[in-house]
């Protein structure tokens, strides 16, 4: 039933990555420019988060094998309109239809997962996870760049659709139902506030540091976040809430929450600024950026089978501290970084930051759930991954503008000296956003780590 579980999550999380090198071909093929053409990723992403927040209401809603073969049924569908749409617009329909499926199946399959493990063997089954989360995005698109340049972009499409199928047999022979979601109520009202809200906050994140209309930006954001506030006050008000996010008054999972998304935000904000890094201001070529990044990820992706399994033996304190400590230590290395440092140093400067991150990033979330009853873990996926989406985009826009920020201070220097210091800007920010999710955790696991404000039932 796992295997299933984690086979339907490998399928998602592989999409996410592997179009990305297919752009260059599609722009080709349709005839569309750069600006259109990055939609099938960013558009991808809106429509997921979009999604993420209905995730708990579909789980109480529908059994576990309807809504997972629901879902993946969706994606196969979404895969045969790319792989045959003669036009981007109907291309896009089925990226649409991906995000779908990806939006609703990530959180339940993570809550499903934790609901069949006992709580002190969550964090190995959260290592599993992070496992095949950790590894997809690192080998995604060297395997999609393989198949591109040998079939073309259509045939990732089409393979895509077929493991799709083999997802959808194993799962009707294999997956059971699992009971333990409460029925949320649908209240189209919620799903109108967040999906709007959530649309203007991300886009607007999303083109913050590229707009050529700063005022409709800024604009879509403060809409965002207004629509977002009363989601929020709707659901805290509503005896039968479509998500509980009530759920945040437990101190523990808050305080999970806010280390995960700052960690989120400084990674995503590093993932942006070291290719920028190594090829503006080392000169080398993004073949090699790639490879700089590859060490980290791979070696990232097994340390939370490792740090989970630890901290069903040793608890929080003891395996994330460390993690964070040495995250919080590569982020210091990384704005230390001159024009003066090679492309390997950087690559281990990344892979100490990105490890130490791994390490911590399955206990600290492991330890935020286990605080919770087993009713609101469908509830709290669905929201701990809607703050993650918002951290992410939030930590990408700052990190960007801070390192835009060497023009203005240093309006004389040279390109070249320009973009050393804007890196140097931005890694220093990285490491500050790292150093606040130490101290956050350093300040919350002082306490026994099942203390909370009060206990929830039912919401």
């Amino acid at each position: 039933m796992v295997i299933v579980l984690l086979m339907g999550t490998l399928l998602a999380v592989l999409n996410m990555s592997v179009v990305t090198p297919a752009l260059p071909s599609i722009m080709k093929d349709l005839g569309v420019d750069s600006t259109t053409v990055q939609w099938l990723s960013s558009g991808y992403s809106l429509v997921e988060a979009m999604v993420i927040p209905l995730a708990a209401f579909l789980m109480g809603r529908f059994s576990t094998r309807r809504l997972f073969i629901g879902c993946i049924s969706l994606f196969a569908a979404g895969s045969l309109v790319a792989a045959f749409a003669p036009t981007f617009p109907l291309l896009m329909v089925g990226r649409v239809l991906q995000a779908l499926c990806t939006g609703a199946i990530m959180p339940m399959v993570t809550a499903v997962i934790l609901l069949v493990f006992p709580k002190e063997s969550r964090g190995t089954a959260m290592g599993i996870t992070g496992l095949v989360v950790g590894f997809a995005p690192a080998l995604g698109p060297s395997i999609s760049g393989v198949i591109i340049d040998s079939f073309g972009w259509r045939t990732l499409f089409v393979i895509m659709a077929a493991v799709s199928l083999i997802v959808i047999a194993l799962a009707a022979v294999y997956l059971r139902n699992f009971d333990g979601f409460q029925p949320g109520a649908f209240d189209p009202v919620s799903v109108l506030l967040s999906s709007v809200g959530l649309a203007c906050l991300l886009y607007g994140l999303s083109t913050f540091t590229s707009t050529g209309n700063m005022m409709l930006t800024v604009s879509l954001i403060v809409v965002g976040v207004l629509l977002v506030a009363v989601f929020v006050r709707r659901q805290l008000k509503a005896k039968e809430p479509m998500l509980r996010v009530g759920i945040l008054d437990n101190r523990t999972y808050a305080h999970s929450v806010i280390i995960v998304a700052c960690m989120q935000a400084a990674l995503m904000g590093c993932n942006v600024m070291v290719p920028m890094f190594i090829q503006t201001v080392l000169g080398a070529s993004a073949t090699a950026s790639g490879l700089a990044m590859l060490p980290g990820a791979l070696i990232g992706a097994c340390c939370g089978i490792v740090s989970g399994r630890m901290f069903d033996k040793y608890g929080i304190r003891k395996v994330a501290l460390p993690g964070l400590t040495v995250m919080t230590i590569g982020g210091v290395l990384m704005a230390l970084l001159g024009a003066d440092a090679s492309v390997i140093l950087t690559a281990c400067a990344y892979t100490v930051l990105y490890t130490g991150l791994m390490f911590a990033m399955t206990p600290v979330n492991t330890w935020g759930i286990n605080a919770l009853d087993n009713e609101n873990i469908g509830h709290a996926q669905s929201v701990t991954n809607t703050v993650g989406q918002i951290a992410s985009s939030m930590g990408t826009a700052l990190i960007v503008s801070i390192s835009a920020l060497s023009t203005t201070l240093a309006p004389t220097a040279t390109g070249h000296a320009q973009s050393i210091l804007g890196s140097t800007l931005a890694f220093a920010a990285i490491a500050v956003i790292l150093a606040a999710a130490l101290i956050t955790a350093l300040l919350a696991t002082r306490t026994h780590r099942g203390t909370t404000k009060r206990t929830l039932v039912g919401q």
